[in-house]
């Protein structure tokens, strides 16, 4: 008998049946308002929690410890896999993917049960109750069909190891967060639901959710920017985003998510949205759930899919589930969430952000369907007809350039109503610098259309933007504070609006990025020999020949790189090194070696397609501008976003009043 396993198993199977005690509890609470019953099922709650991180743990154990008579850890590890890499094999396939999802979830509405539910007395058994069968329909496939704790029937003394497309750091940091953001999802659907069947549809439950729907929105976020740097860095073919089905599913709840934070603020502000709001919440969790179905089901093919198992059907209809519930929940109480208001005038702020939500919804379904374009075509006409990276590209990048437009209006104009004079002092001066710039960049050559629109309106953006926190450091400083002092007084003074507009700019800065990358990369093809020189852009590029490198970690049996020493105006600049990586148990597998040459203005990037025997390679080099500036974006749009979830410092309602004022009256 395995210790750990059993310790594993038994510790899944608790927490289901504390889980689902505690969902039915909860809803009995609901409807009898049994208080003893209500601490029961919340101690039944947290207790399964625990037991859920107890198999984490579990798991965690055997794989640290080579325990290949667990069939799952000798799928995934072996014993010449270093320690992070052994860490990182927990979530590297399907059963320890779920269970990871199962115990972030689980842990995160114990959270919320126990933060939450006292402010929430009004929906407590609700709130317990709902969360509790949210984890339980979670725990379900590791109990009786996906279990990492099945013991192997052949075991294998050094086990298989990981697969090598994932021996890589970025295994340590993309996969969690994006399990992770995707699982948090829950937090907003279960308070949306509790709120819903409860009967409390107003203000209350909005201020509640809005903490979680940072923290998943946040954590998701981190989640797919550092999927993106993982493909640039390691998967070797030129960029950060292929449109992937499953980047796809990873993209899609966070579109809503992000609709949410938006119009959160309009129902605060004018009791607008209530039915809205409650929408997409749901959404959100739904499409993360067809996220968890997608990658499972075999649905569609992608580099990031798990094998076709029964998973995949279950999850299907837990989708089905949530949707009929959600929607169920909505007709329900439809009568209950009319708005308190309706809008004064489309030149509003409140306007622009219902404008920006059902731009960000209208994105979402083109990337939803197509996704599943190649479903629907099979059905319809028997051929799998796939959706390229050309549709989404010419598809969605004009409702980007569309997003960063609305971003700059929503900055500009004041809530409810905007006069002209004060639109136009507003706008003003960053529409002339906008217009100076694209005359610029006109007449230094760029011509593309898409080029200057999307640069212009995130130039419009930035400055926008740069508009507020000048006027907010400004009105902050007549008590004499220096600048600077005055600048990061407004994150501690108002951290969700400043936070907010430092997401904002790192949105700019990261789509100027995006532009200038996809618009303006050079790429050549050579075949080349040792000595031989060629060009890419403005760089000239010399092979010296392949080396090899053995006795490296991680089951990599060898290395071999293509030297290329890169010269610009006849100065070398870098050597880099792409190659493959070669695995012992992995053989006929390699994964790619990226040559990467990094700097604020441009990357050289390049990987080898292949070689002979003479060591004559087949090169792809390639000049990506502006790589460096999505990264630096990414990390200050994180840096804003979690400001934006630290709570408002209580400032005097003076204070508040005179900065706001001054801010909003500027110009005017």
């Amino acid at each position: 008998m395995n210790t750990t396993a059993t310790v594993g198993a038994a510790a899944v199977l608790t927490a289901l049946g504390t889980a689902g005690f505690a969902a039915v509890g909860g809803l009995f609470v609901a409807r009898t308002g049994n208080q003893r019953l209500l601490s029961a099922s919340v101690r039944a709650f947290t207790l399964s929690s625990g037991f859920v991180v107890l198999a984490a743990a579990s798991l965690l154990t055997a794989l640290l410890r080579d325990d290949f008579s667990i069939a799952y850890v000798a799928n995934v590890s072996s014993v010449d896999l270093e320690t992070p890499m052994k860490v990182a094999a927990f979530y590297s396939s399907q059963a320890g993917s779920l269970l990871y999802w199962a115990t972030v979830m689980s842990v995160l509405l114990a959270a919320l049960v126990v933060m939450v539910g006292p402010r929430m007395a009004w929906a407590a058994g609700q709130l317990v109750g709902i969360s509790g069968l949210v984890v339980t329909a979670f725990l379900v496939p590791l109990a009786f069909m996906a279990s990492p704790f099945r013991l192997s029937e052949t075991l294998l003394v050094d086990g298989q190891g990981l697969n090598p497309l994932l021996v890589d750091r970025g295994m340590l940091v993309h996969p969690p967060m994006l399990l992770g953001g995707l699982a948090s999802t829950a937090a907003p659907f279960v308070l949306g639901a509790a709120a819903l069947a409860a009967g409390r549809v107003d203000g209350a439950w909005i201020r509640l959710v809005r903490p979680w729907a940072v923290f998943g929105w946040l954590v998701l976020s981190v989640g797919n920017v550092l999927g993106g740097w993982w493909a640039y860095t390691v998967l070797g073919w030129g960029g950060y985003w292929g449109w992937d089905p499953v980047e796809n599913s990873s993209l899609l709840p966070l579109l809503p998510l992000t609709a949410l934070l938006h119009s959160t603020m309009v129902q605060e502000r004018r009791g607008m949205l209530k039915l809205w709001n409650l929408g997409l919440v749901f959404t959100a969790f739904a499409l993360a759930v067809f996220g968890t179905f997608n990658v499972r089901s075999g649905l569609v093919t992608s580099v990031h899919s798990f094998a076709q198992s029964s998973v995949g059907p279950y999850f299907l209809v837990l989708l089905a589930l949530t949707l009929v519930g959600s929607i169920a929940l909505l007709i329900w109480r439809a009568p209950q969430l009319r708005a308190d208001s309706d809008f004064v005038s489309l030149v509003s702020r409140d306007a622009v952000m219902v404008v920006n939500n059902y731009v960000l919804l209208a994105i979402a379904l083109i990337v939803l369907g197509g996704t599943l374009f190649p479903v629907f075509s099979e059905l319809i006409d028997d051929s799998r007809i796939t959706v390229g990276p050309a549709f989404y590209n010419r598809v969605v990048g004009p409702l980007l350039i569309a997003l960063l437009i609305l971003t700059a209006l929503g900055t500009l104009l004041p809530w409810r109503r905007a006069a002209g004079q004060t639109v136009l002092a507003r706008s003003r001066d960053p529409m002339l610098v906008t217009l100076v710039l694209v005359g610029a960049l006109f007449a230094l050559g760029m011509r593309d259309p898409f080029a200057l629109a999307g640069i212009a309106s995130a130039a419009l953006v930035l400055l926008v933007t740069a508009r507020e926190f000048f006027l907010g450091a400004r009105a902050a400083q007549r008590g004499g504070a220096p600048v600077a002092t005055a600048v990061l007084g407004l994150f501690d003074r108002d951290p969700r609006r400043y936070g907010g507009y430092m997401v904002h700019i790192a949105f700019a800065v990261m789509a100027i990025a995006v532009v200038s990358s996809h618009v303006y990369q050079q790429r050549v093809r050579v075949s080349v020999a040792p000595g031989d020189v060629f060009e890419v852009g403005a760089y000239t590029v010399t092979y010296g020949g392949l080396l090899e490198r053995r006795g490296l970690a991680n089951g990599i049996e060898s290395e071999v790189v293509a030297a290329l020493r890169v010269f610009r105006d006849g100065r070398e600049v870098a050597t880099i090194e792409p190659g493959r990586r070669f695995f012992s148990r992995y053989p006929g597998q390699p994964s790619a070696v990226v040559g990467l040459h990094t700097s604020l203005r441009e990357d050289v990037y390049a990987f080898v397609e292949g070689w002979d025997d003479t060591q004559r390679a087949q090169l792809q080099v390639m000049v990506n501008p502006l790589v460096a500036w999505l990264w630096i974006g990414a990390a200050f749009y994180a840096a804003g976003g979690v400001i934006a979830f630290l709570p408002t410092r209580a400032t005097s309602p003076r204070t508040r009043e005179a900065v706001a004022a001054a801010v909003s009256g500027a110009g005017t």
